[in-house]
């Protein structure tokens, strides 16, 4: 009764004073990154898949302390240990990371400024996104395979892509320099925040970001104030971009991203302290950089080539703290490190009343992985050697009018596994593959969308694809999977609503629901199971009218075994024990003062989960849990304050304990957070 009486008058609060509403564009247009009323997020009724996008207005408001983090608010979408860096991981529609095993299995693409990431898997150890959030202006989360094929074969999970801030983001028209600063403070972990970023423009045709930021965060407590172990961390990050354009036509952009995460003396599980593993000294980099040419002659729309060469380096370091220690698990210096060359096009072109937009891209990449202890070669539970693959992508949106859009979109590719200074078995005792052996497989995946406008305001739209997960690294130890690729088929059909002046002159109400089934054989990620079928939903709706705004979204995933497999098969007919809990998610919120204060609160209400296998750890079954938000943020367009920004969340208004599924501790508990930001 009473979290239901102080919501109520918090709601009550935030809808008495009338707002002024903000221009409304076009029918079709989304609003990521474009804000139609006062929606704090939009809905993406212009795809032909369950797209969410994440913008720099929105990541600013949630105060974020880790970039999964900002992810748990996306339908359907399942963090691990995703308050912290260490061990952060993320699965879709349950696919992607699991508990106990932390990194990429190739079901979901993590793209950041358009370079792969994802780290293959590190036993209970290793980590997904260990990005600094403040690097970035926009996250776009596709669930689903739909639009991944630019980057993957096997995302059949989804696609999250990351794209970092420019100098442009800061400095107006013709302003040379800009600086700004943040600083944050968070109760619950007594975390301190600061970053800088500094943007030039020495000319006309260049620009520049510098950009450097710190954390130090102590473990966070949950509702009952325990704190939970190994959740206190030390985050660093810096990044350096630069754009030349050396006419109207063609440009050079290069980049430098990291962050490092270094920890002393901690439990090697970076989740559950109570297994029973020795403590160890860590290190969790990330670094990402690209060169870039790009050549668009504003005379031919036929031609929009860029050319990148990319590297990523992730590493997880460990050393027993202990150097008596013998157990090379506690010694693997993991590295994963990839090189790549990326060549694309982009035409715009017409045949008879078909209206093209034609992506066409091939990329070489070489990417190797070591994980050497103080024998001198590879830790059995991380096999390590080298992948050579090429692909080749075409996705063409092409329109029929004003109705109908259909997108075909085909990739090949093909790959050379070698495994390379392994020892000769794995940690379970099974037979490495011999070093330098090659193994080599292709696929041939693809989709089709369809989106039609039946009115200027109502639509339909659908996808099929075809995924295949090519083999890892780590199927090194398995004669048949390092053989195999996962397949898999996914249906994806929807409606939407786009309309505008629909209950009041100046509103706008967009409105999402997607429905997919997903089957999944020759599986080859989980342990037991051959054979997944997985389905379910993901609604999102916004509402934005001069009084006030609504973000809604939910999300359902239902999963079955088809097949067993190996030693311990699963049974047939039994619960895939990795699919989210049901949630929803509610924000409320309202303009004042000419826009410059911005009040919400926002109700995520996840429910009981026991479609699960198992009976303890991660897995197991979970209570039902409401969680409210809170926030303010206030930037001042005039007088003395005028550019400051001042934000304040309360995180778990009412300090309510609870697990979220997929996860062996409890989640934080009540926590405040301030923020202070100003660019000169």
């Amino acid at each position: 009764m009473k979290q239901t009486t102080c919501v109520s008058a918090l709601m009550a609060g935030l809808m008495a004073v009338p707002g002024h509403a903000q221009e409304v564009i076009g029918n079709g247009e989304f609003i990521g990154t474009v804000t139609i009323g006062e929606s704090r997020r939009g809905v993406q009724t212009d795809t032909a898949s369950s797209v969410t996008v994440i913008d720099q207005e929105e990541i600013e408001a949630r105060q974020a302390t880790t970039l999964t983090d900002l992810l748990e608010t996306v339908p359907n979408v399942n963090l691990v240990n995703g308050n912290t860096p260490q061990g952060g991981a993320v699965s879709i529609r349950g696919l992607g990371s699991q508990a106990g095993v932390y990194g990429t299995d190739g079901k979901i693409s993590v793209v950041v400024d358009g370079i792969a990431s994802g780290a293959e898997e590190i036993y209970r150890n290793g980590s997904m996104l260990a990005l600094e959030p403040e690097l970035f202006k926009k996250l776009t989360v596709t669930r689903g395979p739909s639009d991944g094929f630019r980057y993957s074969s096997g995302a059949i999970g989804g696609t999250i892509e990351a794209e970092s801030k420019d100098a442009s983001d800061f400095l107006s028209d013709g302003q040379t320099t800009a600086l700004r600063q943040k600083l944050s403070y968070e109760t619950n972990s007594d975390s301190v925040l600061t970053s800088t970023i500094f943007a030039l423009a020495p000319t006309a045709n260049t620009e520049i970001l510098a950009f450097y930021g710190s954390r130090e965060a102590e473990g966070f407590a949950d509702g009952d104030g325990n704190v939970d172990d190994d959740t206190a961390f030390d985050q660093t990050a810096f990044m350096l971009k630069g754009t030349y354009r050396l006419n109207s036509e063609s440009s050079f952009t290069a980049a430098l991203l990291n962050s490092e995460v270094p920890q002393f003396d901690v439990p090697y599980d970076v989740v559950n302290t109570t297994t029973g593993f020795a403590n160890v000294d860590r290190l969790i980099e990330d670094e990402t950089a690209y060169i870039e040419y790009n050549f668009a002659p504003a005379d031919n729309q036929l031609i929009n080539v860029t050319a990148r060469l990319q590297f990523k380096e992730e590493v997880n370091t460990v050393d027993p703290v202990d150097p008596a220690e013998t157990n090379t698990l506690y010694q693997g210096n993991h590295t994963t490190e990839s090189v790549s060359f990326l060549l694309s096009n982009e035409s715009v072109f017409t045949t008879g009343n078909i209206d093209h937009v034609l992506t066409a891209g091939l990329e070489i990449k070489s990417r190797e992985r070591s994980s050497v202890t103080d024998s001198g070669v590879n830790d059995a539970s991380a096999p390590g050697g080298v992948v050579d693959s090429q692909a080749v992508y075409i996705v063409n949106e092409m329109s029929f009018g004003n109705r109908l859009t259909l997108i075909p979109q085909v990739r090949y590719e093909t790959q050379d596994l070698t495994g390379e200074n392994n020892p000769a078995t794995t940690a379970f005792g099974s037979p490495i593959a011999p070093n330098g052996q090659k193994f080599s497989k292709d696929a041939f995946t693809g989709a089709i969308g369809a989106i039609f406008d039946v009115t200027d305001s109502f639509g339909v739209f659908g996808t099929l694809a075809y995924n295949e997960n090519l083999p890892i690294l780590d199927d090194l130890g398995s004669p048949i999977f390092i053989e195999q690729s996962e397949k898999a088929r996914t249906y994806e059909v929807g409606v939407f609503y786009d309309g505008f002046d629909v209950f009041t002159d100046g509103d706008s109400f967009k409105a999402k629901l997607t429905y997919f089934e997903t089957a999944i054989w020759d599986g080859t990620t989980y342990r037991g199971i051959d054979g997944v079928d997985l389905d379910g939903y993901e609604l999102e709706a916004s509402y934005a009218s001069a009084a006030f705004y609504v973000d809604f979204n939910a999300g359902r995933t239902r999963g079955l075994v088809t097949a067993g497999a190996g030693s311990f098969p699963a049974v047939p007919g039994s619960f895939f024990s990795y699919t989210p809990a049901d949630t929803i998610q509610l924000t409320l919120g309202k303009k004042f003062l000419d826009d410059q204060l911005d009040a919400s609160i926002e109700l995520t209400r996840a429910f009981s989960h026991d479609r699960t296998t198992a009976s303890s750890g991660a897995r197991a079954p979970t209570d039902a849990y409401s969680v409210f938000d809170a926030s303010l943020g206030y930037t001042a367009s005039s007088g003395p304050l005028e550019g400051v920004e001042f934000r304040g969340t309360v995180e778990n208004l009412f300090d309510e304990t609870y697990r979220v599924f997929g996860n062996e501790r409890n989640a934080p508990g009540r926590n405040f957070i301030f923020s202070v930001a100003k660019t000169f």
